[in-house]
């Protein structure tokens, strides 16, 4: 889609909760880090624009502006000027750029062998006895076949050139295309003048293997594809519609509005949040939850745009559609999160600004050296500098962080984590100390009685319990499940009294007198016999909590337990859990503090309302999927699914990540302090050169793919 019409790109802006709009968009055209910085600098100088971010990765471009100031239309317009093609991402419309190079490549391989198969027999004349007419002959056959060659699958790279050069920039395609176009005018020029030596196979080779690493870069792009993109896939472009007389009509899913209902057949994707109206269902929510197991939905539970369902047809009262859903809020944060840049990304920036300046600089340098100092011929002097501007690429550099971040945020999305800030990652990876909340994070929020007490006396005990509606009754009743006893008698407030002088409640109903009161919840049984039983209950830990603070302390981050609890409810739950340090009675206010003076950098998980200000405090922030909405805006990273073990995953693939991104960085900057001296001093040759520019572009998007992989 590149129409600039004003309806359609309405169509593709979102409003964000804060009354600005966004739009992603994909950018053709782009080349390597300078160029996504450039598209960057002049969208931001544009009045009324907030963000501006482009993944060098992904070709993809997030713009969050003030509607009231500006138009989306002027901001693609600007990337238009820049000489690159912008237009809203829509799934339905995209191809594979990969595939159009395919006819291109296999006509520079065509022409790079036969060319070859020339040169080899004009190289063997030279050390014999081959004639200048004989010679001439076989340049003049080569510059035939390399002529449209170049000219046909060198465009490419023309195309893009003349419009960077038509909109003042440098870029990779003018020296590429600066280094063919130059090659080939020299060769005409030596055959015309019956020279013995000429550049038809570098120009021809050049082209070929540019355009095979062009080739394998989108490819290794096209795997890395983000995961907003993943999400978006998922959404449905048409829904069953069942109309008031009971009929039913096919229809996009912008024209669904809120209280219609639709079917959703088994085998298909549900088109919009809603609410399940017809019998139970099973649906596959792994996309959101990476749960694999389908989870069952209850007539009347909420059901969210992307599940699949699994068995029974559903019938669905569509709460919200289109860009509302749900789905949509997820895949415009992680678009969010991919948009962002932490402070290594931040440094390759800065290193690939001087892109411009230096190669023009750098490659000027080269020629007046040689051709005016070292006296070389001009053809040789010009090769130094096509040489130069070859090699001198950024791409390595650009691609360093957000090549790593796209494949990390897919990642994390395929096991249930969200991540919603774009250096989230980077601080994830570097935390020493996680803070967890208990009640609702650590613990499921249900109360269990003591399992050191004896069984025996807890059954007998839950025989009463079965009475009442207590909550604590109601929790004996969960561990050990029993009948109701019909002799048994609630005096309300008081507790539960059997025909056998059996009783349940507090210590002065069963006739305790004991100064040793607990700190949390409890009750008091007494037997038939008159034997008195305290039964004291905890919080029920996750079942993933103990495997969580072990895989805490295997990592070498130390657990501390914090919550507004009683001290020695949270103490003792500490104590089960194996965790040595923890804080009991803490005020939201008193969990900023804490968070704030660790000397070491903190990662809060909480869930509740309570949680929120510590959450954005952090140096990184988890809230799991049992979070309360203020919770969740207000961490960095969301864990969807009912396990806690994602944020082990998380943090291991926020190390490697930080990992990855550094080794990175350090290749491009090896490369550039090893190739550039070497292409100065003559050592390279425009093919050469090509090569190793690809080269470093494909082997840092390698590297981002060893992510998950055991280092």
């Amino acid at each position: 889609m590149t129409t600039r019409d004003a309806t359609v790109l309405d169509a593709f802006v979102r409003t964000n909760p804060d009354g600005s709009a966004s739009l992603n968009c994909t950018v053709d055209g782009m080349r390597c880090g300078a160029c996504a910085l450039s598209i960057e600098h002049a969208i931001s100088n544009i009045n009324g624009v907030l963000q501006a971010r482009v993944n060098a990765t992904t070709h993809r471009l997030r713009l969050v502006w003030n509607p009231e100031t500006v138009h989306p239309k002027r901001l693609l317009d600007a990337v238009t000027e820049l000489g690159f093609e912008a237009h809203p991402f829509a799934m339905e419309g995209k191809q594979t750029t990969e595939q159009n190079l395919l006819v291109p490549l296999a006509v520079a391989g065509f022409g790079t062998m036969n060319i070859m198969a020339i040169s080899f027999a004009v190289w063997s004349g030279l050390v014999t006895d081959m004639g200048v007419g004989t010679r001439t002959f076989l340049h003049a056959l080569s510059a035939v076949i390399a002529l449209p060659v170049t000219l046909y699958a060198g465009a490419v790279f023309y195309v893009p050139a003349a419009r960077a050069l038509r909109a003042g920039r440098m870029t990779m395609d003018v020296a590429i295309s600066f280094a063919v176009l130059t090659t080939l005018a020299a060769s005409l020029y030596e055959t015309i003048r019956h020279g013995a030596h000429i550049y038809f196979d570098a120009a021809v080779s050049l082209v070929f293997f540019l355009l095979i690493g062009r080739v394998l870069d989108q490819a290794l792009r096209r795997r890395a594809s983000n995961a907003s993109e993943n999400l978006r896939a998922l959404g449905q472009t048409s829904a069953i519609r069942l109309t008031d007389d009971g009929k039913s009509e096919h229809v996009t899913v912008d024209a669904l509005v809120s209280g219609e209902t639709i079917l959703t057949p088994p085998g298909t994707r549900i088109a919009a949040d809603g609410v399940l109206r017809s019998e139970s269902t099973l649906v596959d929510e792994s996309f959101l939850t990476g749960e694999t197991l389908p989870r069952l939905v209850e007539t009347g539970a909420r059901v969210t745009a992307g599940s699949l369902v699994v068995d029974i047809a559903a019938r669905i009262e569509v709460t919200t559609a289109g860009t509302a859903t749900r789905l949509q809020d997820i895949a415009d944060m992680l678009s969010a999160a991919e948009a962002a840049k932490g402070e290594d990304q931040r440094l390759a920036d800065r290193f690939t600004r001087a892109y411009g300046p230096f190669v023009i600089g750098a490659a000027l340098a080269g020629f007046m050296f040689w051709y005016t100092i070292a006296g070389v011929s001009l053809s040789e002097a010009i090769m130094i500098a096509v040489a130069v501007m070859i090699v001198t690429c950024p791409c390595a550099a650009g691609l360093a962080t957000p090549a790593v971040l796209s494949r990390a945020i897919n990642m994390l999305m395929a096991r249930g984590v969200i991540v919603k800030n774009g250096d989230a990652l980077e601080r994830l990876g570097a935390i020493s100390i996680a803070a967890i909340d208990k009640t609702g994070t650590l613990s499921n929020a249900r109360l269990s009685p003591d399992s050191r007490i004896e069984p025996t006396v807890l059954r007998a005990a839950s025989e009463l319990a079965a009475n009442s509606t207590h909550p604590l009754a109601k929790a004996l009743v969960h561990a050990y499940p029993a009948g109701v006893r019909p002799d048994v008698k609630e005096q309300v407030g008081r507790g539960l009294a059997a025909s056998d002088e059996s009783r349940l409640g507090s210590a002065k109903f069963v006739g305790v007198e004991t100064d040793d009161t607990p700190s949390g919840p409890h009750l008091w049984y007494r037997s038939a016999e008159g034997v008195a039983t305290q039964i004291t209950f905890r919080d029920e830990a996750h079942p993933d909590a103990h495997q969580v603070v072990a895989g805490l302390v295997a990592r070498q981050i130390k657990p501390v337990l914090i919550s507004g609890d009683h001290p020695e409810v949270v103490e003792g739950f500490a104590r089960d859990l194996g965790i040595p340090d923890w804080f009991g009675a803490l005020s939201p206010e008193a969990k900023i503090s804490f968070v704030k003076s660790c000397p070491h950098k903190t990662l809060m998980v909480g869930d509740g309302l309570n949680d929120a200000p510590a959450l954005g405090a952090a140096h990184a922030s988890v809230s799991p999927g049992s979070s309360t909405d203020v919770a969740q805006n207000a961490a960095d990273i969301l864990m969807t699914g009912r396990s806690l073990l994602p944020l082990l995953g998380a943090i291991d693939i926020a190390r490697q990540s930080r990992q990855l991104i550094k080794q990175n960085l350090y290749f491009a900057a090896f490369y550039n302090v090893v190739t550039i001296p070497v292409a100065l001093a003559g050592g390279l040759t425009p093919l050469v050169a090509a090569l190793l520019m690809s080269s470093s572009s494909i082997l840092v998007m390698l590297n981002a793919r060893r992510l998950g992989t055991s280092s």
